[in-house]
């Protein structure tokens, strides 16, 4: 029997956890969904799995930028320059320069 992803289900483990916590459990999804996925029976429903979890990471990549930009946005403010900022952040003048004022790319 193959089971639909639950969109409604809202579990806040996270709530709480600083960046290293909250990196962790990511890290430790990223290397076990793939694997529980995979071992669905059902290809349709291996197929929709893979597909709810893809939109899912979408949307969070989405609001993460919108956490990120902010900050970059107030470093800018507190005097870093794009090519300092590039360099810590690992990412190119330019890319910084269009997440500051908010550029999506």
């Amino acid at each position: 029997m193959s089971t639909r992803l639950d969109k409604n289900v809202q579990t806040p483990i996270l709530t709480g956890m600083n960046i290293n916590e909250a990196l962790a459990h990511l890290r430790e999804l990223r290397a076990t969904l793939p694997a529980a996925l995979a071992d669905e029976a059902d290809p349709l429903a291996r197929a929709h799995g893979v597909g709810e979890v893809i939109a899912e990471l979408g949307k969070l990549e989405d609001e993460l930028k919108e956490v990120r930009r902010p900050a970059v946005a107030e470093l800018r403010t507190q005097g870093y320059t794009v090519r300092a900022l590039a360099a810590e952040l690992d990412l190119s003048p330019a890319r910084v320069d269009q997440i500051s004022k908010g550029r999506r790319a």
